[in-house]
């Protein structure tokens, strides 16, 4: 799986200003099922600067329309959105938002997303969008394509994600509920099977139990989510971007390095979609006199698109640790005081990302790997001459005894706090002791870095429950 941070910027006053965010999950073809070759936008997040203002929403949605197109053409057959507009206090990407910028409601939010993703689907980009409870739950929870029923390992287990959440908190409550009948249980008495006894399995189902046959033995979790998922159908975006025979072809592991995705798209719109999307024609609209043949070819290759192999992004990636998830970049932004709530402070948030982000990286690459090794021989050796191992020994004990530490400030610190951290990142110890100082603590720090994602998934999660049952009531 691949974390990316999409991000927009907008020149104002002659200063790159960060203005929109997306943090997207994408699962490659090296993914096993059920998450191969589908992408999950995470987190959408953005602060009204943008100008002329009355464009916002068309820049926006056509980031999104593109990215989808992007991932399209890469093998992604299906994309997913949770729609949740933020809890109030709670910040998504960007810290501090401008005191006039209102947080859209949840049917609003809902509408937005649909919007886009029909202009996605006029477009041609979208195959289909629906709902995750018609792909798995419409049916009485059975797949339509093999006739079995549907259990909570076939649902995509995405990170941050609204269903992995529920499916463990009804799991929980499940088990609670079995230990309770277990306390309480009385032995029962031997019941007489009849026949009217036996007829009584075939009653259709009720809202305690949604099985189209009582008998059926349906999933108890997915009985659950059922029911829940019923209440909020339109929050939960699937976008199906490739066939069905394409997306048959990978769910059975088939080889697809032959296939052929086609798509006819309508007559009135064809010059709409060649002019400025395929390099390869661009010239289609100065040659007037071979229209009608250039148009026929065009079409051609707009109707075959050979789908690759591999997800793997050629692009080249800026890999830089704060923006690794959106949590990250926010504590990034609240430790620096890098905050967004007012152009001025905007411009300067965005300039010293800006210069974080492009710091040279292939030098920075080896310096940081250099570094690295050194730390490891101090951390062990009990007395040598190199001088960059004595030097090390000092920064240890400096950073021990220092009285400002890197939280106010002391650039000694914070730089060898930042190769620390780098190193516990990919600390290869595992369940022992690692000898370089401060490596325990910053994987501590780490955990509760992830303990404060989850509650902050926790309360998105109990919020999207919270306004379900107000909306049914």
């Amino acid at each position: 799986v691949t974390s990316k941070c999409i991000l927009l910027f907008q020149k104002i006053h002659g200063v790159d200003v960060l203005l929109f965010s997306i943090y997207v999950y994408e699962y490659g073809d090296e993914c096993p099922e059920p998450n191969r070759r589908r992408v999950y936008i995470s987190y959408l997040d953005s602060v009204r600067y943008l100008t002329p203002a009355q464009y916002r929403t068309t820049i926006y949605q056509s980031v999104l329309i593109e990215y989808l197109r992007f991932v399209k053409m890469r093998g992604f057959h299906t994309a997913h959105i949770w729609s949740c507009p933020p809890a109030k206090g709670d910040e998504y990407i960007f810290y501090c938002h401008p005191v006039n910028q209102l947080t859209p409601r949840n049917d609003m939010l809902c509408a937005w997303y649909n919007n886009t993703l029909q202009k996605a689907k006029a477009d041609g980009i979208a195959l289909d969008v629906r709902s995750l409870y018609d792909d798995y739950f419409k049916d009485n929870v059975v797949n339509r394509k093999t006739g079995e029923p549907f259990d909570p390992t076939s649902l995509p287990y995405f990170e941050g994600d609204y269903v992995p959440g529920e499916i463990e908190k009804i799991i929980k409550d499940l088990d609670e509920d079995d230990n309770r009948r277990e306390g309480t249980k009385i032995k029962d008495p031997i019941k007489v099977t009849t026949a009217a006894s036996k007829a009584e399995g075939k009653r259709s189902g009720t809202r305690s139990n949604p099985g189209k046959l009582v008998n059926q033995g349906r999933d108890k979790v997915m009985n659950r989510l059922d029911l829940i998922l019923s209440r909020m159908k339109e929050n939960f975006f699937v976008v199906q971007l490739l066939s069905n025979d394409f997306i048959d072809a990978v769910e059975g592991n088939d080889n697809i390095t032959s296939l052929v995705e086609t798509s006819a798209p309508d007559d009135d719109s064809v010059n709409s979609r060649i002019i400025g999307k395929n390099p390869c024609i661009l010239d289609l609209a100065e040659n007037k006199d071979a229209k009608s043949g250039d148009n026929d070819n065009a079409s051609s290759l707009l109707c075959k698109e050979i789908t690759p192999a591999s997800t793997k992004d050629e692009d080249p990636l800026i890999e830089q640790e704060c923006f690794e998830t959106r949590l990250q970049f926010l504590n990034y932004c609240q430790r620096n005081n890098y905050q967004f709530d007012e152009l001025r402070r905007a411009k300067y948030s965005s300039t010293m990302v800006l210069a974080y982000l492009h710091n040279p990286r292939e030098e920075k690459e080896q310096q940081i790997k250099a570094h690295l090794e050194v730390i490891a021989h101090a951390a062990s050796c009990q007395g040598c001459v190199s001088k960059n191992c004595q030097r090390m020994k000092q920064l240890f004990g400096h950073v021990r005894e220092c009285e400002l530490t890197y939280k106010r400030g002391c650039k000694i610190c914070t730089r060898l706090f930042m190769l620390l951290i780098k190193h516990a990142r990919d600390c290869p110890t595992n369940g022992t002791a690692c000898p370089i100082p401060f490596c325990e603590r910053i994987k501590e720090r780490n955990r509760m870095l992830r303990k404060q994602q989850q509650l902050m998934d926790d309360r998105r999660r109990n919020a999207q429950n919270t306004r379900a049952k107000e909306d049914s009531s």
